[in-house]
């Protein structure tokens, strides 16, 4: 056990109370085989590194898929003739996936044709000017939220279907550099009003603007100075996380192999396909828990963490799962009453100032994606986009 006075972590914009009860909890768990889980978007990082691929893919239009693939790659897992969570045309019509997804493979057929770096003679200014891009760049976004609510596939990974793990890399870390150089802002999109296709007109919405988060890298850096390992856990592809958390530019230092998200198989040349790779359990919600019992229990002797850290509904199975036993660390992002995180959040709230808290609660300033040292009063939820 390390001596009381040791200096752990450095003070950032940590409250302080949790500055300490992180700081015990490493001087108790130091050099005894112990391990730590994080959640990657709006935990370790400020804004979410899946959506803020899949909007550059949007914008720049990078994708490795001809018209029929992509077509496939956009129905692949998702129920075609049920009705999408939240998803209603401006007219308040409920709609399906097949009615979005037959109007984006028409838009993506003349976008393909158009588009100077697809196939055709059109620069990315022209072609993102035309009706069938800003009604294309609406929907995509659309039917991502939709089919997530719906039944747990996010085209925003399926739509690097068709590359390589190295092409996936390369693209990720052009989109993080872009969105680390972003303003944080939320931006609503609406599809054409001439090209209605079969959904009619819609409106979409997105967030631009990542940051790292200095307190989280001196945080991961403490842990594993004290023998602690580190492991990132994540709904997102695991391949794009890692470019994140691994490279050293960007300052987390993780090893690739320590993070764990979702994955596809690839096919014979390499590329990656829409298929499930089912060597672990799937990242997301329920499988969060499983992947920590059957993937990384296993190598710290069938321990659990001693220490979970996320944002949202989708981290509270794990937190759930090992609450009497580890450390439980929330960013407080506003959730409603019925959100199943909530009673967590609440308890870590009753909890703040016990020294021995079983849930500590970190908050952010929203509009510059950075920690705060003080909990505000009354803090406003980060927009209402529904949590994949």
């Amino acid at each position: 056990m390390l001596n009381d006075d040791a200096l752990i972590l450095k003070t950032g914009n940590w409250e302080p109370q949790n500055k300490k009860r992180l700081e015990k909890l490493i001087r108790e768990k130091a050099f005894n085989g112990n391990y730590a889980v994080f959640d990657w978007d709006f935990t370790s990082i400020f804004y979410d590194t899946q959506d803020n691929l899949f909007v550059y893919q949007i914008e720049n239009l990078c994708f490795n898929l001809n018209p029929e693939e992509f077509n496939q790659t956009i129905r692949a897992g998702i129920p075609q003739d049920e009705i999408l969570p939240h998803t209603i045309n401006l007219e308040g019509r409920a709609l399906t996936a097949e009615e979005l997804s037959d109007d984006l493979n028409e838009r993506y057929k003349f976008l393909y044709k158009n588009y100077l770096s697809l196939s055709g003679k059109m620069s990315l200014a022209e072609i993102t000017s035309t009706e069938e891009f800003i009604d294309f760049k609406a929907k995509m976004l659309v039917l991502m939220r939709g089919a997530a609510s719906l039944c747990g596939v996010d085209i925003g990974q399926s739509v690097s279907t068709g590359m390589t793990i190295e092409e996936l890399s390369a693209l990720t870390e052009t989109a993080i550099d872009q969105g680390l150089k972003d303003e944080i802002k939320t931006y609503k999109v609406r599809s054409s009003s001439v090209l209605k296709g079969r959904a009619g007109e819609v409106e979409g919405g997105y967030r631009k603007g990542l940051r790292v988060q200095e307190e989280m890298q001196d945080l991961f850096s403490a842990l594993r100075k004290n023998g602690i390992e580190v492991y990132i856990c994540s709904a997102s592809q695991e391949d794009n996380v890692r470019v994140f958390a691994s490279n050293p530019k960007y300052g987390y230092k993780l090893e690739s192999k320590n993070v764990f998200g979702r994955r596809r198989l690839l096919d014979e040349n390499k590329k990656l396909t829409v298929i499930d790779d089912s060597s672990i359990p799937a990242t997301r919600k329920e499988g969060k828990a499983e992947a920590i019992k059957k993937v990384l229990a296993p190598k710290h002797q069938n321990k659990a963490p001693v220490l979970i850290a996320g944002d949202g509904d989708g981290d509270f199975y794990m937190m759930d799962a090992f609450k009497d036993k580890a450390l439980i660390l929330i960013f407080n992002r506003s959730p409603k009453k019925e959100a199943k995180i909530y009673p967590l959040l609440m308890s870590g709230i009753k909890e703040r100032g016990n020294p021995d808290a079983r849930i500590i609660v970190q908050h952010r300033n929203n509009e510059k994606g950075c920690f705060i040292s003080k909990a505000p009063e009354e803090e406003k939820p980060l927009d209402s986009l529904p949590e994949k």
